[in-house]
């Protein structure tokens, strides 16, 4: 478990993996995002780092939104080096609503 939570305070080293991957995926204006524990430097041994994806080009569907979570996570294991283990979470948001859900998030660290 030490191990796992030196590794998860480690995640500014990734955040760029996943900076690539979205704006690859999800196109160049997407803007990148840590919220949670991570942002608010509240990590635990069982903790995930949350990257908010913010784009014009989300859909509206969840399962659409899913999918492209999943390519983008594939696609930063796959081409910009995430290790296939790290724990991540990769939330969709349209530019309207993250101006909304940013109220719910004690802070939030612009990563991309």
């Amino acid at each position: 478990m030490v191990r796992r939570f030196r590794r998860l305070l480690r995640w500014h080293q990734y955040a760029g993996s996943i900076v690539k991957a979205a704006k690859e995926v999800l196109g160049p204006s997407t803007q990148v995002y840590v919220v949670g524990g991570a942002a608010e430097g509240r990590l635990t041994a069982l903790s995930d780092i949350d990257f908010v994806l913010v784009t014009p080009n989300a859909p509206q569907s969840a399962r659409d939104r899913i999918r492209l979570a999943i390519l983008v996570r594939d696609r930063a294991v796959t081409r910009y080096g995430l290790p296939m283990d790290y724990p991540v979470d990769l939330h969709v948001y349209d530019p309207e609503e993250f101006l909304r859900a940013r109220r719910h998030y004690r802070a939030i660290i612009k990563v991309g």
